[in-house]
């Protein structure tokens, strides 16, 4: 049986969340700054890209501000991963539902669906609860850039899903915009020493982070909407944890399973809820 269009949207949503999950445990091994982190891995991801399609950029005005906010969304984040907790960074930074449907409501000129507004007081619900025991306030200025992460985060899957948008150029150009940064950088600023640690974790967190997402993010949001392409990426904050049991032995809290309960939840009944439409 052939997986429709709208299926494929889902399953690419699914592993874009996967790869997303990595970034922060990536990014806690690096010792370099953001700019350099940011940098480095779009250095890597353009390469690993431009091997997987020879499709040729579209410099348009359209494209090149979806790539700079695609941007901005990855350097605030990895900046609140070093002055927060992945956990806090992950949780604030899924955000981004809420400035989606206040984008959609501006543009739109029209007010949410009940059954999206109650999907993501679920969904926030089950993140609080879900990180409760980690959760500080501490960090103001990590929290802050977390939010302003899922503003920006938010921001990109809706302007991908206009007709002027090219979802490929777009992650493409946003590897440029960080490369340039980076050699900025680096010009004004030394960077620090890098360790085979730092290469290894860099070389990962590029293709998987970075490389790989960015392909299935640009087919996901060419295939559902971006609501429910958000709403499903979100399982990031159930595949972070998981990477941690595995590869740092962390349990699993009581917390941990009654937020994630709420949010598998949250992602079965927005899909429900979205069957009956069709996106090619």
């Amino acid at each position: 049986m052939m997986m429709t269009q709208t299926g494929k949207g889902y399953l690419f949503a699914l592993i874009t969340a996967l790869c997303w999950s990595t970034s922060g445990l990536f990014v806690k091994e690096v010792g370099q700054s953001s700019f350099v982190i940011v940098g480095i891995q779009a250095l890597i991801a353009l390469i690993f890209n431009l091997l997987y399609t020879k499709e040729k950029i579209r410099f348009t005005a359209f494209t090149m501000i979806v790539g700079f906010i695609q941007f901005m969304m990855h350097l605030t984040f990895v900046l609140a991963n070093q002055y927060t907790t992945v956990g806090n960074a992950i949780v604030l930074q899924y955000s981004s539902m809420i400035f989606v449907l206040i984008y959609q409501s501006i543009d739109q000129r029209k007010k949410p669906e009940m059954y999206q507004i109650f999907v993501i007081l679920l969904a926030l619900t089950g993140m609080i609860i879900f990180f409760i025991d980690g959760f500080s306030f501490d960090s103001i200025l990590g929290n802050g850039l977390a939010i302003l992460s899922g503003a920006f985060f938010g921001l990109q899957f809706y302007l991908n899903t206009k007709e002027k948008a090219d979802a490929i150029s777009s992650v493409k150009i946003q590897y440029l915009i960080s490369i340039l940064a980076l050699l900025i950088y680096s010009i004004k600023n030394p960077v620090a020493s890098f360790t085979l640690k730092d290469g290894i974790f860099l070389l990962a967190a590029g293709i998987i982070t970075v490389g790989i997402s960015g392909i299935t993010f640009a087919k996901c949001i060419e295939r559902i909407p971006a609501f429910s392409a958000n709403v499903v990426c979100m399982s990031e904050v159930i595949f972070a944890p998981i990477l941690a049991l595995i590869f740092l032995k962390e349990w699993f809290t009581m917390h941990s399973l009654i937020g994630a309960i709420l949010i598998i939840l949250s992602l079965l009944y927005n899909m429900y809820k979205q069957k009956g439409e069709k996106y090619v």
